[in-house]
């Protein structure tokens, strides 16, 4: 994940407060470049879900078909645009979630250029690739409460949090 998305997931995390004993999942893990997963302690329970095996990624499935239920946390970073489902994604976050979880979200919008998941522009080789607008973002969490947005139209990212009710 780029600087600025990291930046913002940092200060989501301050937002937490107390990160000790958290249990914590992550959709679209698989570490490019830049891993959530270092911002919170060894204690935490820590699961990282994406369609493809690799680096951070502890269950391979896709978010809409992840089983776990009852986190504290769900960060999905820079994985949105990449979901032919987003609104499923987002609905599986939802599942996820414990009452009063805490939703932690970093995506592309306009006008950041298409990518593949690796980040490499160019020729999409059938990935799929959607950036995500801030009315999209807002009706698919219109169930939640707490909600901020905040658009970056400079790096071409969508930032939210939200919490279960």
């Amino acid at each position: 994940m780029h600087a600025e998305a990291f930046r913002f997931i940092q200060t989501a995390v301050d937002w937490l407060g107390d990160t000790s004993s958290l249990r914590v999942v992550e959709f679209g893990a698989h570490n490019v470049n830049g891993s959530p997963r270092a911002l919170f302690p060894a204690s935490v329970v820590y699961i990282g879900v994406d369609p493809w095996p690799g680096s951070g990624v502890d269950v391979v499935c896709r978010a809409q078909e992840f089983k776990g239920t009852g986190f504290d946390v769900c960060i999905t970073a820079e994985a949105l645009e990449h979901d032919p489902d987003p609104a499923g994604h987002i609905n599986a976050a939802w599942q996820a979630l414990k009452q009063g979880g805490k939703l932690i979200l970093t995506a592309a919008s306009d006008p950041r250029k298409p990518h593949r998941c690796d980040g490499s522009e160019g020729d999409l080789a059938g990935e799929h690739y959607a950036n995500v607008s801030r009315e999209q973002l807002a009706l698919w969490l219109s169930n939640w409460r707490g909600v901020t947005i905040q658009h970056d139209l400079l790096h071409g990212d969508i930032y939210a949090m939200a919490v279960k009710p």
